[in-house]
């Protein structure tokens, strides 16, 4: 079980019970539920989350402006939060939107499990996460890694075959079977 605390901000209720039994098969059990954006500026006023799973472009809530809000609160908590945005209609200016506001990632609706997981993991949800309920020693830098550019293989040289009698002899030009795709 983690202890984590997330807030989970999305109108329509069958998607909420969904993404909460997601959170709960990745071990997520404190897992607080708002319907719309009025409700989860209570929420964080009274409490500390580490994570906000936040509808972008509902019909009846304003996603965009609970994040600007948030960015811009008094309290450093909850101006610190991470917060990943989710959405059905994900598009260059929703990418721009939220990586100006801060979003630590974009979800786009529908998502698996797994790719749930991937963003709870990018982020840090999984133990590196900076929570609100005690101190962590902060991680340590993840060793820098150098790639080589890769080469392709150089085609082998076709082999010397003597000619055929009554036949031209055949050149060593490559031909479609000396072609690798990689």
């Amino acid at each position: 079980m983690r202890h984590e605390k997330i807030l989970l901000v999305e109108e329509s209720g069958p998607t909420r019970r969904l993404v909460r039994g997601m959170l709960r098969d990745l071990d997520y059990v404190h897992v607080e539920e708002a319907h719309d954006t009025d409700t989860a500026e209570k929420l964080l006023k009274g409490h500390a989350f580490d994570l906000v799973l936040l509808d972008w472009r509902p019909p009846r809530m304003d996603g965009i402006g609970l994040l600007g809000r948030m960015r811009a609160s008094e309290s450093p908590i909850v101006a610190m939060t991470p917060v990943i945005v989710v959405s059905a209609g994900i598009d260059l200016s929703t990418l721009q939107k939220a990586a100006e506001l801060g979003a630590h990632s974009v979800l786009t609706k529908p998502f698996s499990l797994r790719v749930l997981k991937s963003h709870l993991e990018a982020i840090g949800a999984d133990r590196r996460l900076p929570s609100t309920r005690q101190t962590q020693e902060p991680a340590a830098p993840a060793a820098a890694v150098a790639f080589a550019p890769r080469k392709k293989p150089a085609p082998a040289p076709a082999p010397e075959t003597p000619p055929v009698p009554d036949m031209p002899a055949t050149t060593n030009a490559p031909d479609e079977s000396d072609i690798f795709y990689v």
